[in-house]
């Protein structure tokens, strides 16, 4: 049970939808003039948002940019610049020269196992960087094959297939109509 003044907010809302979304003027245009019907009958502001020819031409040219690649479907078999690279391929990137970077170091503190300084000696961690980095480059290149794998037109075939077939199951749900005549 709700309290009083929820139904009157509702009642509210709607009237106010009303009021903002529903009104009943519209409007012409016919060349260089603006007809609006029907005729106002009071004194208002009118307000009039427009975009030219020019301006929707180039919002719509900002967004279809051939240049960048938006995901695996539409890479092109060439060298391309990493600034045309969307932030996820990007970030993929950025992991894998880390782990290239950890296997690299790892085999020059391999080089030099153990440093000796006065008093003692530094053992430095070479093997475990290797290993980490290869790791790494592992578990990135599986997560790229699983990537490609999951947008392949296979897979997408296969997604469609499945949603046809629940779309289908449940039409099969709804009861049919019966006429009686």
């Amino acid at each position: 049970m709700m309290p009083v003044y929820a139904d009157l907010l509702r009642l509210q809302a709607i009237e106010f939808n009303d009021m903002i979304r529903k009104s009943a003027f519209s409007f012409e245009v016919h060349g260089d003039r603006l007809r609006i019907f029907p005729l106002p009958t009071y004194d208002y502001n009118l307000y009039i948002h427009y975009v030219t020819v020019e301006d929707k031409a180039a919002a719509a040219n900002q967004y279809t940019n051939k240049s960048v690649v938006g995901d695996f479907s539409n890479a092109p078999y060439e060298l391309h610049q990493y600034s045309n690279i969307n932030p996820a391929g990007q970030q993929w990137i950025f992991k894998y020269t880390l782990a290239l970077a950890k296997e690299v170091l790892g085999n020059i503190r391999s080089k030099y196992s153990s440093i000796p300084i006065p008093g003692s000696e530094i053992t430095l961690n070479g093997a475990d960087l290797v290993s980490q980095g290869q790791t790494e480059k592992e578990s990135l290149i599986t997560q790229l094959r699983e990537n490609l794998e999951a947008v392949s037109r296979q897979a997408q075939l296969s997604k469609m297939t499945e949603e046809a077939d629940n779309v289908q199951s449940q039409l099969n749900k709804v009861p049919m109509a019966i006429y009686i005549g």
